[in-house]
């Protein structure tokens, strides 16, 4: 990279604001696990973060608003672990059921949690959702299973784009039910579809048999 073309480090205020609004989604999530979304105040979440309430509005025009930044920030997180799944030399398979097993055995031990995920699902503001083929989740579902098919360990039957929908709508109607039903198990539940998958994605007889 040249010198011309070199990043423009941040000023002390936007490095402030990023701070700022950093300690705000931590302090946010921190005490929506402890008590539930409705049961925390905005003004409990600044007293967290440290910072006054005026500064959460230059930040978030709204709760939803905030929610939507800790639901982008999870599907961010949700991507980064689906890549790192790539890496892994296991089959598929494993790692598959790897995958669907981290997520439920984070997000079923915060039941506190139930309720933000149900909003993160429900919201659809401006910033989109990104399960959704462009989003970070889809795009990194995507990368996954086009590596399983160039790995030879998933079917070529059906179109990659087609299976990596098929795997974000698992975990997303598991999470679905868990937020919306108490007796719901979660990782049972995941543990379930990632075989269904498995099941659909499977390089059948007839792949193994052609040149």
């Amino acid at each position: 990279m040249t010198e011309a073309n070199a990043p423009v480090p941040a000023n002390r205020f936007e490095l402030r604001r990023q701070r700022s609004r950093a300690a705000l989604l931590d302090a946010a999530i921190e005490l929506f696990q402890e008590k539930g979304i409705r049961a925390t105040r905005l003004e409990e979440v600044c007293e967290r973060a440290d910072v006054a309430l005026r500064t959460f509005f230059n930040h978030f025009e709204t709760r939803e608003h905030l929610y939507q930044a800790i639901g982008r920030q999870r599907a961010a997180q949700l991507a980064a672990l689906i890549d790192a799944q790539r890496d892994d030399p296991r089959a598929f398979a494993e790692r598959l059921l790897e995958l669907f097993a981290s997520i439920g055995g984070y997000v079923s031990a915060r039941p506190a949690y139930r309720e933000l995920v149900g909003e993160m699902l429900h919201l659809r503001l401006e910033a989109g959702n990104e399960v959704i083929r462009s989003g970070s989740l889809g795009r990194a579902a995507l990368r996954f299973v086009a590596d399983g098919v160039a790995r030879d360990e998933v079917t070529r039957r059906h179109r990659p784009e087609v299976l990596a929908d098929l795997l974000l709508g698992a975990i997303t109607t598991a999470l679905t039910n868990w937020s919306a039903s108490g007796d719901y198990d979660l990782s049972a539940g995941l543990e379930q579809a990632a075989q269904a998958l498995l099941d659909l994605f499977a390089v059948s007889t007839a792949e193994l048999q052609t040149p």
